[in-house]
């Protein structure tokens, strides 16, 4: 995998959500109470993303933001915590970078839900795509 997978219109794809998560009103998910059928049952509240967000989730497979490689590895290494501890890690990501993020994210999510709505409300989003902006 190299930079060169990634067309400008793999880039301007995730770029255009750019506007999305800089908006300070944005919110990834909302929780949402389901009324209990029985008398005394508790049901946990549904998490309900927002349309942007299924939007961005659907985008990242679409176009192959998304890609196989090792991420619980990769999330150990070096390269993955200098973008994630330093603010400003991400303005100097590659593509190849970014999808290996995305994905992390995207497969953490599976496990973890809330990790996207995270990664939305900690400006880390905000911050993918405003450097995949730069890079087309």
């Amino acid at each position: 995998m190299n930079d060169a997978d990634f067309s400008k219109e793999n880039l301007k794809a995730l770029a255009d959500f750019w506007p999305v998560f800089a908006n300070p009103k944005f919110v990834w998910e909302i929780e949402e109470a389901i009324e209990p059928k029985v008398k005394g049952e508790f049901i946990m509240p549904q998490r309900i993303w927002d349309k942007e967000a299924t939007a961005f989730h659907k985008m990242v497979y679409k176009e192959e933001w998304v890609v196989d490689y090792d991420w619980t590895e990769w999330v150990e290494t070096e390269e993955f915590k200098k973008m994630m501890e330093n603010p400003n890690g991400i303005e100097t990501a590659t593509a190849v970078q970014l999808a290996k993020l995305i994905t992390a994210l995207v497969r953490k999510e599976r496990f973890c839900e809330g990790t996207l709505s995270e990664a939305s409300s900690s400006g880390l989003l905000e911050r993918i795509t405003r450097r995949a902006s730069q890079l087309i």
